[in-house]
C-alpha cells in the first residue's frame, strides 16, 4: 500500500516566502533587466489570483509567450 504524504507551507515555516521573492527579483532584475522582471511578476500575480497560491515555475513558463525569441529564459530557467 503506497501513501501520498502532503506537506503545506502557510506559515512561512518550511521556506522563507519573502526571501525567495526578493531572492528571484534581484536574480531577474540583474539576468533580464527591469522591464522584463516586471513582465514575470505580472504574469506571477496573474497566476496567484487565479489559483489562490504562488507558482513560481508556473510563470515562469508562461513568460516566453509574451517575449517568444528572449534567449535569456535558459538563463533564468536555470
Amino acid at each position: 500500500m503506497s501513501e501520498t504524504v502532503y506537506l503545506f507551507d502557510v506559515d512561512n515555516t518550511l521556506l522563507d516566502n519573502d526571501r525567495v521573492t526578493r531572492d528571484l527579483k534581484s536574480f531577474l532584475d540583474r539576468e533580464v533587466g527591469t522591464e522584463r522582471s516586471e513582465t514575470y511578476w505580472r504574469l506571477f500575480e496573474e497566476m496567484r489570483n487565479q489559483l489562490g497560491y504562488a507558482d513560481y515555475l508556473g510563470a515562469l513558463q508562461r513568460y516566453p509567450m509574451p517575449h517568444p525569441y528572449d534567449s535569456r529564459l535558459l538563463t533564468i530557467s536555470t
